[in-house]
């Protein structure tokens, strides 16, 4: 996930990682929700990202581990939770 963008603006960067910082500003996304919003190979994305992040202008993490996310019934439940609304 990238996380922490700063301003576009202000950045020495070519137009797609300006595309990229501006994407992102405020939220954390996917590589691939990145890619396919600005209509870019994913390869493509991942050297950018990864140029933005040599620069220091972005922070990667990991996503959470599915140890930590909540099972699978429990989602269901408040799928049918919500469906009975």
């Amino acid at each position: 996930m990238v996380t922490d963008i700063p301003d576009p603006a202000v950045l020495p960067v070519g137009p797609e990682a300006a595309a990229i910082l501006r994407l992102c500003r405020g939220n954390a996304l996917s590589v691939a929700e990145i890619a396919a919003e600005l209509d870019l190979p994913l390869g493509v994305v991942r050297v950018l990202l990864g140029d933005l992040l040599d620069a220091e202008q972005i922070r990667v993490s990991r996503p959470v581990p599915p140890a930590l996310l909540p099972h699978e019934h429990i989602l269901q439940e408040v799928i049918h939770g919500l469906r009975a609304l």
